[in-house]
């Protein structure tokens, strides 16, 4: 039983690697990238999870990008499939190789996002530009929606906007002001409970690879360096790879010379001196072939 330890750990982490929330941070994650390394930060600020304030609440944005050409409040889902839906619709279908899906429509959300950001910076309502980014979907069956793309198209998007709807000044006071809502969680720097959850089952899973099958992994890696070490030094092992003692790399190193027509052997270390050997053992160095032989 102890063999199949790992089972568990590993069963857990694909049912945690297909939940909402993981496929939730893999949008994230992409969108956050293109954002950090798309646009110039001395004409864009980025917020990234943003929480705010809202009805005797808070509520997240995953994205929120000011600049002078406006306030781009950006929400991502992880979409694979083939989607279907209209702003209207409260749930939208999506299309995969399990079947179809129904989900939340995310332009509803994106729209309490702007809401509670707008509620707070007190701009008008054209400053604000919803954004949706669907990650991994193949299309939409019909025509997506005004302002729902994918994450190729996201940077375009943005950089399309070149008409001015803010000056310095009001830019950066919606920067500071939103700094000054942002409701930070408790705890610091320390991890997130999903992100807790992730560590201590990929530590789980890591220990039960490890009782179910260390013995085998620690013989690979024995194999391994006794390789390893075979090819860097091969003149400490015999061609059939088991180690030489330490009396035959020691002949190894001496020379040794046999006269067919004397019958004398002598044999000398490496550093020129004579080395006292009887002569079976003189003449069987002398004719080993790895040797001198005269």
């Amino acid at each position: 039983m102890l063999h199949l330890l790992w089972i568990i750990p590993l069963v857990l982490l694909i049912i945690f690697f297909s939940s909402p929330r993981f496929r939730g941070d893999i949008a994230e994650t992409r969108v956050r990238r293109l954002l950090q390394t798309g646009l110039e930060r001395s004409r864009y600020t980025v917020f990234h999870g943003l929480i705010i304030p809202s009805g005797g609440g808070t509520r997240r944005i995953p994205h929120l990008v000011v600049s002078r050409m406006g306030v781009f409040v950006i929400d991502s889902c992880y979409t694979p499939g083939g989607v279907s839906g209209t702003d209207v619709q409260a749930r939208w279908k999506r299309r995969g190789i399990w079947g179809t899906r129904l989900f939340d429509n995310p332009v509803h959300r994106n729209a309490l996002q702007l809401d509670a950001v707008q509620r707070i910076l007190d701009y008008p309502r054209p400053v604000f530009h919803p954004i949706v980014v669907l990650v991994g979907h193949r299309g939409f069956r019909k025509r997506p929606p005004v302002n729902v793309m994918g994450p190729e198209s996201l940077l375009l998007f943005m950089r399309k906007k070149t008409h001015h709807l803010l000056t310095s000044e009001q830019a950066d006071r919606a920067v500071h002001r939103l700094q000054e809502k942002e409701v930070r969680p408790r705890g610091g720097l320390l991890l997130r409970p999903v992100s807790l959850l992730r560590l201590l089952l990929l530590v789980a899973l890591l220990a039960g690879l490890y009782f179910a099958f260390g013995d085998e992994l620690a013989e690979q890696v024995d194999e391994y360096r006794l390789r390893s070490e075979q090819r860097a030094r091969p003149e400490l092992y015999h061609p059939d790879g088991s180690p030489k003692t330490e009396r035959e790399v020691w002949e190894d190193s001496l020379i040794c010379a046999y006269s067919a027509d004397t019958g004398r052997c002598s044999c000398y270390d490496r550093d020129g001196s004579r080395v006292d050997m009887e002569p079976a053992v003189c003449r069987s160095l002398a004719e080993r072939g790895s040797v001198l032989k005269q």
